[in-house]
């Protein structure tokens, strides 16, 4: 007689792994959610019971199911632009990006202690070191006389010139010209996370105070962020000078959207151990579960929970989900 081992390990899913594809209810088309924080599901099934009261165990001599409800839970590992929609309640995202360009001679009202938005991210200077010869004045434009590289000075003193509206680039060596008589023989160049601010305009005067960083004033160049120190020397309002880069920008307003509502499609990899399995969730309500760490050590996952609801446009018997069993790889 044949003996059947109805136990066997290849119906063991061992460190499973998988993905995520998430689209419109009833779609054809998905998007793929990315690395998640795990991602795991619930089936929750509530009963009211019915004891007897002829016997003194008073055992439950009916039971009676009056609600069940199936739910998911994951973390957004990956925050592409679509995924914060989804989980910050978005509604479509606008392009807002910066172009390149440069400030020069601008009046700035500045606050003691604290940031005033210069508008623009990623600002810098140009700093070139080197010997004098002639005269060199704020306003004036240069040239490098080898490289071609052209900019608009925005402080100089001796042995330096802060340039911004840098096109190209200087080279060590060459002269950075006003004319032939009048430039810097370049020994030094510097892009600097800093930006000139000074204590006049170039068009009504010549400046004659380059206030510090550090001492007058802080600066947080990524985002333009500029503060002026009350232990500094800076009288408000200033003037001031930088170049800043080109940044891919993209917004959108959060809490704008109603609930979300999206078929969920779960896949375990082929190569797990285990049975290959597939879940379709047609309809499912998705929100935020929890705090979000903005500021923290380690990864930032979104954390999130979905409801599973019915999806009347599916036949009888199979409005919540389907689970498919391909076998073990």
């Amino acid at each position: 007689m044949t003996e059947y081992l109805e136990s066997s390990a290849d119906n063991i899913r061992f460190n499973g792994t998988g993905r995520v594809y998430i689209g419109d209810v009833a779609g054809s088309s998905f998007r793929d959610l990315g690395e998640l924080d795990g991602l795991n599901f619930n089936l929750a099934v509530t009963t009211e019971t019915l004891k007897t009261n002829r016997t003194a165990d008073r055992s439950i001599i009916k039971e009676k199911e009056t609600e069940r409800e199936g739910s998911l839970s994951f973390g957004l590992q990956e925050q592409t632009e679509q995924n914060l929609l989804m989980a910050l309640l978005g509604t479509s995202v606008s392009s807002d990006n910066q172009t390149a360009s440069y400030v020069a001679d601008t009046a700035v009202t500045l606050v003691d202690d604290e940031y005033v938005d210069l508008g623009h991210l990623n600002v810098f200077v140009t700093k070139l070191s080197g010997t004098i010869t002639g005269t060199v004045e704020c306003g004036d434009s240069v040239t490098g006389d080898s490289s071609g590289a052209t900019g608009d000075i925005a402080w100089t003193e001796s042995g330096l010139v802060e340039l911004v509206n840098v096109s190209g680039t200087f080279t060590s060596g060459e002269k950075a010209e006003v004319d032939g008589s009048n430039y810097i023989t370049i020994s030094g160049i510097e892009t600097a996370e800093d930006v000139v601010v000074v204590d006049a305009a170039i068009g009504s005067g010549t400046p004659t105070t380059r206030y510090v960083n550090g001492t007058d004033y802080s600066l947080d160049a990524d985002y333009g962020y500029l503060r002026m120190l009350s232990a500094g020397s800076i009288t408000s309002p200033a003037y001031v000078s930088y170049d800043y880069e080109a940044v891919t920008r993209n917004n959108f307003y959060a809490m704008s959207a109603s609930s979300v509502q999206k078929k969920v499609i779960v896949v375990t990899d082929k190569d797990d151990d285990g049975p290959r399995m597939r879940y379709t969730f047609h309809k499912v309500n998705i929100k935020m579960n929890g705090d979000w760490s903005l500021i923290g050590d380690g990864p930032a996952p979104i954390p999130m929970e979905g409801t599973v609801v019915k999806d009347t446009s599916q036949a009888s018997g199979q409005e919540y989900y389907k689970t498919e069993v391909m076998g073990a790889s």
